[in-house]
């Protein structure tokens, strides 16, 4: 990061955080859009996430005292660093966030702000029709079918970018990597209200997609990142366990599989093989829990994990 602008408005009302690369086309119309809808007071951060063409002339261009604020990344960090550099310096009570591409509507945040103001803490965008290519589409219904299930928590469209929040929601975040596309997740295992409204998508009018079908699994390998902070974070073993298990099942029905008197006797060597190896990683896997369970439990020492309660009778 190589710098940002400091001034801000004294007590704005709302902050809205725009991670953007790569759009020099739409940063001047999102500006224009966003100003049209917002409250007097208010600040619109623009953070540069490592742009190559001229978003970031176009931002110098846009830059207003207490209006516009901008943050430059130097190389490309991704929209979760993104993110947190705006959150870090947004003063707001309320914080929304939005892609800089136009696919959303500036015109949509009254409705997330009356959805606030019935008590909760994070209002998600639901892209209910969208605007984007088959591939996109079924890739995303997929992705969040399977976050509904692993999560507990019934959100249609888990990685929109459009949402809205109470100021202490983003100050207690700590997301890297691809996790931004979690952080219903994390907001709700702290405790916070979350909720979705529907949203109109438009269409894209300027460049392309960032985002290709690499995302997808990407988001399936970030999910075991984010079960271990939030499901499991204080019982891993738990994890690793319910790991460990279908490695194990899977290894005694392949070593059934492998005595049957019918298979061909290759096949048989085969399948004893991948059932051994099974089972060595359900024992592994078994290791890394209990490993990770004493580190995690076991920095106060083995005699305070074995020690009684002790009944505290002062006032």
């Amino acid at each position: 990061m190589i710098g940002h602008s400091p001034t801000m408005p004294a007590n704005p009302e709302i902050s809205v955080v725009v991670p953007v690369r790569n759009e020099e086309e739409s940063v001047e119309e999102l500006a224009r859009q966003l100003q049209a809808v917002l409250p007097e007071d208010h600040e619109i951060l623009f953070v540069d996430d490592g742009s190559t063409d001229n978003t970031w002339q176009r931002l110098t261009a846009l830059h207003a005292p207490g209006r516009i604020r901008l943050v430059k990344f130097r190389a490309h960090a991704g929209k979760s660093a993104a993110l947190m550099a705006g959150f870090a310096r947004c003063t707001a009570p309320v914080v929304f966030t939005m892609d800089g591409d136009l696919q959303d509507d500036p015109a949509e945040i009254p409705a997330f702000r009356a959805k606030l103001a019935e008590g909760y803490d994070l209002v998600s965008g639901w892209k209910k029709v969208r605007r984007d290519p088959v591939h996109k589409v079924v890739a995303s219904r997929l992705f969040n079918c399977v976050m509904r299930c692993a999560t507990g928590l019934g959100l249609h469209d888990m990685n929109c970018g459009f949402k809205c929040y109470r100021a202490e929601v983003v100050k207690s975040l700590k997301i890297y990597g691809d996790q931004h596309r979690f952080i219903p997740v994390f907001a709700a295992h702290q405790g916070y209200r979350v909720t979705e409204i529907v949203v109109r998508h438009r269409a894209r009018r300027y460049g392309r997609s960032k985002y290709g079908l690499s995302r997808l699994a990407k988001g399936f390998v970030d999910l075991g990142t984010v079960l271990l902070r939030t499901r499991f974070h204080d019982r891993p073993a738990h994890a690793f366990g319910y790991l460990a298990l279908c490695c194990g099942l899977g290894g005694a029905g392949l070593l059934g599989l492998a005595l049957s008197p019918w298979l061909h006797p290759a096949a048989s060597w085969a399948a004893a093989a991948v059932a051994v190896a099974l089972g060595s990683g359900a024992l592994a896997l078994l290791a890394l829990g209990w490993v990770a369970e004493c580190m995690l439990h076991g920095a106060a020492g083995p005699s305070a994990l074995l020690a009684p309660a002790i009944e505290d009778t002062r006032d």
